[in-house]
C-alpha cells in the first residue's frame, strides 16, 4: 500500500490525530516523522525519539523512528509515545505526558517507568483497525550487529630489536622517530 516508510508514518499520524483531540490533547501541526536511529541509540537503546521544535531550524517536531523495528504494532506504540511528548507541557515526560500516554493505551515499562512505553491490553483495540488498514510497515529491521567500530588511529612503528612506537599519520608523513636502543630509523607495520 506505501512504498516509503514516511508516507506509513505520516498516514499513522493522520489516523490517529483525533483521538489526541478526543482527550482534549490536540497534536501540534508542525510534526516530522522519518525512519532513522535516534540520538545516541546504540548506547542507549533508544528505539525512538523526538527532538523539540527549538533543536528544528524550522520549527517542527521531529520524530525518529529506530531503523531497528519493523513490526507495525510496536512502529504504532513508538509512535503513539512520542506524539505524547508533543503535546503541549507533555515534552519531559512528566504527569502531563503520563496522562496523556495512559489515554492513549500506553503503559509505562517494568524497569525503565514512562521513558519507555509499551501498549496495554486495550492498545490494539484502539489502534488494531489502523494498524490493519494501513497494511504492513514498509520496512525491513536494520541492525547494528554487522557494523564495525574505528579501531586505533595510530600507526605502529617498529624495530628490529622490538621497540614500538604508536604515532598518528600526520607524523609518520614528517619522518618515523628512530630507535633509542640502536638508533635505526623504525618501520610502520
Amino acid at each position: 500500500m506505501f512504498t516509503t516508510r514516511e508516507e506509513y508514518l505520516q498516514a499513522f499520524i493522520s489516523e490517529v490525530r483525533p483521538m489526541f483531540d478526543l482527550y482534549g490533547q490536540p497534536l501540534p501541526m508542525n510534526v516530522r516523522i522519518t525512519c532513522g536511529f535516534p540520538l545516541n541509540a546504540k548506547r542507549s537503546k533508544a528505539l525512538s525519539d523526538v527532538f523539540p521544535t527549538s533543536n528544528s531550524r524550522d520549527n517542527h517536531w521531529e520524530i525518529f523512528i529506530s531503523p531497528e523495528v519493523a513490526e507495525s504494532k510496536t512502529v504504532a506504540e513508538l509512535v503513539i509515545h512520542e506524539l505524547c511528548r508533543t503535546v503541549d507541557g507533555a515534552f519531559s515526560r512528566g504527569v502531563t505526558f503520563q496522562k496523556i500516554a495512559d489515554n492513549m493505551g500506553l503503559v509505562p515499562h517494568a524497569v525503565k517507568g514512562y521513558k519507555r512505553t509499551t501498549g496495554s491490553l486495550q492498545f490494539l483495540s484502539m489502534y488494531g483497525a489502523i494498524i490493519d488498514s494501513l497494511g504492513k510497515y514498509p520496512h525491513a529491521e536494520v541492525s547494528y550487529s554487522q557494523v564495525k567500530t574505528q579501531g586505533t588511529r595510530m600507526l605502529k612503528a617498529v624495530c628490529a630489536c622490538g621497540y614500538t612506537v604508536r604515532l598518528t599519520s600526520k607524523w609518520a608523513r614528517v619522518g618515523l622517530p628512530n630507535c633509542p636502543v640502536d638508533a635505526y630509523t623504525l618501520a610502520l607495520v
